[in-house]
């Protein structure tokens, strides 16, 4: 397994609500995968941080480090000033990225 680079969770609203994964490492590898649905946007948010959390700990990196993105609630929504939202939303989805920076 690769070192990581950056582990990003997300909750993402869809009739219900489904916690993404998606984590970038070396070799410009990256990869999303669910780790849940749930019908209420609360909860999604809760299980999401506790993951999110979980992870950073056993990752070890520093509190506020960049490589660990936490996830927003999802009635905040997603900063228009986030230029990485439609690429992580493509890899997401399966959809292949054009010009990646990853």
């Amino acid at each position: 397994m690769s070192e990581l680079s950056k582990v990003e969770y997300r909750v993402v609203p869809v009739d219900r609500y489904i916690i993404t994964r998606y984590a970038s490492g070396a070799n410009d590898t990256a990869g999303c995968e669910g780790r849940g649905e749930y019908d209420n946007a609360d909860v999604a948010y809760e299980v999401a941080y506790a993951l999110a959390k979980a992870e950073h700990d056993r990752l070890g990196w520093p509190a506020f480090d960049d490589r660990m993105q936490y996830p927003q609630h999802p009635r905040q929504g997603v900063p228009v000033t986030d230029g990485r939202v439609a690429e992580v939303a493509a890899a997401c989805a399966g959809v292949p990225v054009i010009n990646s920076t990853l």
